[in-house]
């Protein structure tokens, strides 16, 4: 395909989708394009996952972990966040990276 990217972890990672090569889920089957985001979503599945973020959903097993995520917000709820999985991000710049890298499921 005519697709490029600026990191060559983002092209490895395209390529598999060209490959054919997926990473089910094993408790729900659904099926994900690369391993980061089959690991976002096995927490959904995990019964030690008590804490969501109010300002995107994302689910923490411990409380450390949320705090650490919810410094990636900005403090004047001017977040960026991915339509596609909610990954929120500070800055807009940090959003275009990651659309770029076309790493989330379509």
């Amino acid at each position: 395909c005519s697709k490029s990217f600026s990191h060559k972890f983002s092209l490895k990672t395209h390529l598999l989708t060209h490959e054919g090569i997926r990473f089910p889920c094993n408790e729900c089957s659904k099926c994900f394009s690369s391993k980061g985001p089959l690991k976002k979503h096995l927490l959904i599945h995990n019964k030690d996952v008590k804490l969501t973020c109010n300002l995107c959903l994302s689910l923490f097993s411990s409380s450390n972990y949320l705090k650490k995520h919810l410094l990636q917000h900005d403090e004047t709820g001017n977040s960026y966040f991915c339509a596609m999985c909610l990954k929120p991000f500070s800055r807009k710049l940090c959003l275009k990276r990651h659309l770029q890298r076309n790493v989330c499921l379509k």
